[in-house]
């Protein structure tokens, strides 16, 4: 609704009453009414001609909506108008007599392309009162506010939509469902090359070389299984408890890892002692009296009581550099198989007679070969497998079978430094 101020303050209408003889005296003296008069008469005939100022003097009575109708014959258009002047005008509720407001730019929109505002009359316009103004100086500043919202009309100005700035430009070309496919199943056939995994290194199994370990006993599962057993072992799976039984003046912490293995055999010949093969990796949860109990975090058999547990060994990742090629190489024997297999496979593990104090690194690669018997006619040196060496001992190590051409690997064959990790 429009809004009215009639009195503001008994102050504001004491300061009224005392200003009549002022302004009786002026108005004698200057006819100041006339001067609006002409002045709204003067711009009033010029926007009837189509001759348009550049520019608009407020004076007293008059409204953004009833000079955006005297201008452009459409009032709705004073939210535009404000919009230019809003360094001259605070509140688009209230303009006060004196403010000039610009119409340069809204001349252009409301005439259309083409035409130019006539400035002319700006200049020759001497009648319109100026910022010290009689009038302007005697009315009181709360009588002299405005209203310039129309009754009975509400206009909402919406703000403009916010646009996402993006720096995508016409050769930034989206991926296909296609394409992406193909990125990800590349990820998987390209991965960085790793001499060696942890997951290798722990699983491959290894000889005792005649050392008493410190070994612990594996309880078995603490869970109680809900179906019969008939078997008398207790199992466990990955991420179940078990409880282990740790050796005489042990020191167990919670958080530390155990190896659980079993001992497949010892072999007769020689001082390596037992084959060592890994079932699981446990962490241990929490240290009881007489037990500790771990959860399962790796498997590569079952994990079932009786078995054996020991620290874990720790694993240094050799990164991901490539073993270096070497002529004429460390030799060294096959031990033996750590499964025994009447005809040797790939992914199978053999054990040689070099060690760290040796030499060997993770990641060395040896070949398998029958040397050359030499009498007449005999075969030639035949290369029979490639291992790459996953683990090592003092004096003896473990080998995966990377590469096979012949089955019979027997024990004692020869084997050879054919590529070394750098140290």
């Amino acid at each position: 609704m429009r809004r009215t101020t009639i009195c503001r303050s008994s102050r504001t209408v004491l300061l009224a009453l005392a200003a009549l003889p002022l302004m009786w005296r002026v108005l004698a003296a200057q006819d100041t009414t006339q001067a609006v008069q002409q002045q709204d008469t003067t711009q009033a005939a010029a926007a009837f001609q189509g001759q348009l100022p550049s520019s608009h003097t407020v004076v007293r009575g008059e409204t953004l909506w009833s000079i955006a109708q005297m201008y452009f014959n459409d009032p709705l258009l004073w939210p535009e108008i404000y919009r230019l002047n809003t360094a001259v005008v605070e509140d688009p509720h209230w303009i006060y007599p004196g403010e000039v407001l610009n119409l340069a730019e809204m001349l252009n929109v409301a005439q259309g392309p083409g035409v130019r505002p006539d400035t002319s009359q700006a200049a020759a316009d001497t009648v319109r009162a100026a910022p010290g103004d009689t009038i302007a100086a005697v009315i009181p500043t709360d009588t002299a506010m405005i209203d310039t919202i129309p009754g009975d009309t509400t206009v909402i100005v919406e703000a403009p939509p916010t646009v996402a700035e993006t720096y995508e430009t016409m050769f930034d070309r989206r991926r296909t469902k296609r394409q992406q496919v193909q990125d990800v199943l590349r990820a998987y056939a390209e991965q960085p090359y790793r001499p060696l995994r942890a997951g290798e290194f722990y699983g491959a199994g290894f000889l005792s070389e005649g050392e008493d370990l410190p070994w612990g006993t594996v309880v078995g599962a603490t869970s109680t299984s809900a179906i019969l057993r008939l078997s008398t072992t207790n199992s466990a799976t990955l991420y179940e408890e078990i409880a282990i039984r740790p050796p005489h003046n042990a020191s167990y912490h919670v958080g530390d890892s155990v190896l659980l293995a079993r001992i497949d055999r010892a072999l007769q010949s020689g001082p390596w002692g037992q084959v060592i093969v890994p079932v699981g990796i446990a962490r241990v949860t929490a240290i009881q009296e007489s037990q500790v109990l771990a959860r399962v975090v790796g498997q590569y058999e079952r994990v079932h009581d009786g078995q054996l547990a020991m620290p874990l060994e720790p694993f240094r990742d050799p990164g991901q550099v490539r073993p270096t090629p070497v002529e004429k190489g460390m030799l060294a024997k096959l031990i033996e198989a750590r499964d025994l297999h009447p005809i040797a496979g790939a992914q199978q593990y053999f054990f040689i007679d070099k060690g760290r104090r040796d030499g060997v690194a993770l990641g060395d690669v040896f070949e398998v070969y029958k040397p050359a018997e030499g009498y007449l006619g005999s075969a030639s040196e035949e290369v029979r497998a490639v291992m790459m060496i996953v683990h090592t001992r003092e004096r003896s190590s473990t080998g995966l079978l990377i590469q096979i051409t012949h089955p019979g690997l027997d024990v004692g064959l020869p084997v050879r430094l054919i590529k070394k990790m750098p140290s």
